[in-house]
């Protein structure tokens, strides 16, 4: 519009790489709609590959923001890409960003993404760094380029390469960070050491059907009560209280798990056999269950007369045992990815469970990369639940 770009844009007005990368990847998503917001873990997986999630900032975080530090210094030694966003909190005084957004009187942009560059520690100050990828709007309380405390002495600038230019670079104490922040993102990306495979498969969409194996008495409202035989229509099964209805009722309620016993119901199950290299006691294995990305879909719903972009996701779970039977990873949740990593030295029957507890899923893709070692990766037919009904 009028000879200037709409959205991305190279800091050298010559080079036109970043536009028409943009324009690519929403292509890839349907359309630039598509790819209007969403978390920046996930862009960053998409771009480089890997998998990503969040470190939450816990109570006992806020209490002491020394853990938080060690748990970002671990993940940036690891060349973990990361990223964080601010909460508004009392945003008064705010005015309006380039998208809306709120910009707070400390200068920081409530809802918008920022990049994590470094995590420092010296001369007994724990500090981040981060960069709004405007270039521009920086923090502007302690550790800010305004120096108003004299914190930037000599000896942190050459600790932590401070430069005083408007880039949009900015240093936070890690208490200051802990107490605006809303959490980090992180993707973690693989290189050339490791290998990959994949699976694409889809969810069985069949009923839960279980068999009371005792009677059972609801002491609470939101209970179910039954009597033993009684068939009942179990709608999610995780931990140790399941919901469902009697067969034939309408009344929905919770009941204990080691009192339905399941009907058969297919779950897919694949085997991993893996060789490590030679001189290795371990070879390193990160398994990553994936759904389609909601934002690809036109799914919307309402919130108080207002469409939002609906992004919600299926609940999906994850195993991995072990050839003596032990539970390796467990991973479950309502997203777009599960994932974990395990230390295993190769041999036979690893065998992975995944499963859309709430009979909802669609299509999925299941992945290993591997490092310090190969394998292969199988569907193993005709598996029934009642095999992993017990670590369920």
């Amino acid at each position: 519009m009028d000879g200037f770009l709409l959205y991305a844009s190279s800091k050298d007005p010559q080079e036109v790489w970043v536009p028409l990368l943009e324009k690519a990847f929403s292509k890839l998503h349907t359309c630039f709609e598509m790819v209007d917001g969403g978390m920046p873990n996930e862009a960053i997986a998409a771009m480089c590959g890997g998998v990503g999630d969040r470190f939450k900032i816990s109570k006992a975080h806020r209490r002491d923001p020394k853990k938080y530090f060690k748990v970002l210094k671990q993940a940036r030694q690891k060349g973990w890409i990361m990223s964080t966003g601010f909460l508004a909190g009392n945003a008064d005084g705010a005015s309006a960003g380039k998208c809306g957004e709120a910009v707070l009187p400390t200068g920081l942009v409530a809802g918008h993404a920022y990049s994590v560059l470094k995590v420092v520690e010296a001369e007994g100050n724990m500090l981040v760094q981060c960069r709004n990828p405007w270039a521009s709007g920086e923090w502007t309380g302690k550790w800010s380029d305004d120096n108003d405390e004299g914190e930037w002495t000599d000896e942190m600038k050459k600790a932590t390469g401070y430069t005083d230019l408007p880039d949009g670079k900015f240093w936070m104490d890690i208490q200051d960070f802990v107490a605006h922040s809303a959490g980090v993102d992180y993707a973690r990306t693989f290189g050339s050491p490791w290998k990959k495979i994949t699976q694409y498969r889809h969810f069985e969409k069949i009923d839960m059907i279980g068999v009371a194996t005792a009677d059972y008495v609801g002491r609470r409202r939101n209970e179910l009560s039954f009597t033993k035989g009684d068939k009942i229509e179990v709608l999610t099964f995780t931990g140790r209280s399941w919901t469902g209805m009697v067969k034939g009722t309408r009344k929905t309620g919770s009941f204990p798990s080691d009192m339905v016993q399941l009907k058969k119901r297919p779950v897919a199950c694949f085997e991993l056999n893996g060789t490590k290299n030679a001189g290795v006691d371990m070879m390193k294995a990160v398994i990553v269950l994936m759904q389609p990305l909601a934002h690809r879909e036109r799914r919307y719903t309402q919130v108080e007369g207002q469409n939002y972009k609906d992004t919600s996701y299926p609940n999906i779970q994850l195993l991995l045992v072990g050839p003596d039977g032990s539970l390796a990873i467990k991973r479950e949740g309502k997203r777009r990815t599960l994932w974990g990593e395990v230390n295993i030295p190769g041999g036979k029957d690893w065998r992975i469970y995944v499963l859309s507890s709430e009979g909802d899923g669609d299509f999925y893709s299941l992945r290993c990369f591997l490092k310090d070692g190969i394998a292969t990766l199988e569907e193993v037919p005709d598996v029934d639940i009642s095999v992993v009904q017990g670590l369920l």
